[in-house]
């Protein structure tokens, strides 16, 4: 093998293992929280009646999801329909102080959905982000399209 094929190699192998190296202090993920949809319960629900649940996925790198006061909120969720997110309590995912990444699955449930107007269904959709304790605000997500009736 000739010197120059050598060389190329060797600088290839330490490339590769430059890719490989991990460095420890580096969180998994952004300390910027991320959201991601997975579904929901159902796509038409009946006034009342039915419980629209709502499922998505969070990673934060530094783990400060989450407060330990009850009037904190973690979770703003905003009805189509309305101008105004509402926000949602959330407590500590990770011990406070505790720099550790983590994730994990929620489910947010609506258990009065209603009409506003007089018509017999709407169509709605909802945003939702998280804010940690850092103050960082996740990504937006849009679930897909909910239609509310009034029973028959």
């Amino acid at each position: 093998m000739n010197e120059y094929l050598k060389s190329v190699l060797l600088a290839f192998a330490i490339l590769v293992l430059m890719s490989c190296h991990e460095n420890a202090d580096e969180p998994a993920f952004s300390i910027i929280p991320e959201i991601r949809f997975v579904g929901l319960s159902h796509d038409s629900i009946v006034e009342y009646k039915d419980v629209l649940t709502i499922h998505f996925k969070y990673q934060d790198g530094d783990g400060d999801l989450g407060f330990e006061e009850p009037e904190s909120y973690a979770i703003f969720i905003r009805d189509a329909r309305l101008s105004n997110f509402d926000g949602f309590y959330m407590g500590p995912v990770a011990p406070p102080g505790a720099l550790i990444a983590v994730q994990g699955q929620l489910k947010v449930e609506f258990p009065s959905l209603f009409v506003f107007g007089n018509g017999k269904f709407e169509r709605t959709k909802y945003f939702i982000y998280m804010v940690d304790r850092a103050g960082h605000k996740s990504n937006e997500l849009t679930t897909p399209d909910v239609i509310i009736k009034k029973p028959e």
